[in-house]
């Protein structure tokens, strides 16, 4: 019995650390769920739902507009968001009945980060094979693109009015992220890869 109890005690923090989000009839569970950027976050969906970001007035409202984030259909995967920030999301076909949930997920240092305003412009968008980047404060700066999943897809230096190719890139919806050299956010903004 003693044995039965030092693994239990043993395999608290893992339990504590381990974070994940399933469905539950016609909710999520649990509705709101927070992490520390970067964790990693198991989705068990049950087969006629999705998890699907939408915008927080579209949450607001119950509708299921999915505003190209993340978009998961039944089964288990791994979500690992790397933004401090609020994100919201719906099962589609029920978010009129009000399926949805929140994640928020806290800065790795403790400190909340805020995004500030945009400094930058990224066009065409959405583009195909490249990408114009303007910013007038390229010293030291660079561009991010976070895929769907929370995942860096891209990393490159700016010098102010930069070209930069993205055909090698799969479609789909990216956050494209404006970076000081200390890894502070400057500016962010939703970029689409269509072909």
């Amino acid at each position: 019995m003693t044995r039965y109890y030092a693994a239990l005690l043993l395999s608290l923090p893992f339990a504590v650390n381990a974070q994940s989000i399933g469905t539950q009839g016609f909710t999520f569970n649990p509705s709101v769920l927070t992490v520390t950027a970067g964790t990693a976050i198991t989705l068990n969906i049950g087969g006629a739902h999705t998890m699907t970001e939408v915008t927080e007035a579209t949450w607001n409202a119950n509708g299921n507009t999915w505003n190209g984030g993340f978009n998961f259909d039944g089964g288990t995967h791994t979500l690992t968001l790397d933004l401090p920030g609020t994100y919201y999301y719906v099962c589609v076909p029920h978010a009129s009945a009000g399926m949805k949930g929140r994640i928020v997920v806290e800065s790795n240092t403790g400190v909340a980060q805020a995004i500030p305003t945009p400094t930058f412009a990224l066009y065409p968008n959405p583009t195909s094979s490249e990408l114009v980047i303007t910013t007038a404060a390229a010293s030291e700066m660079s561009i991010v693109l976070i895929d769907a999943q929370g995942r860096e897809a891209l990393r490159q230096a700016l010098s102010g009015n930069d070209r930069i190719s993205v055909s090698h890139l799969r479609t789909g919806n990216y956050t494209a992220l404006l970076m000081d050299a200390t890894g502070i956010i400057r500016g962010r903004e939703r970029l689409s890869i269509v072909r």
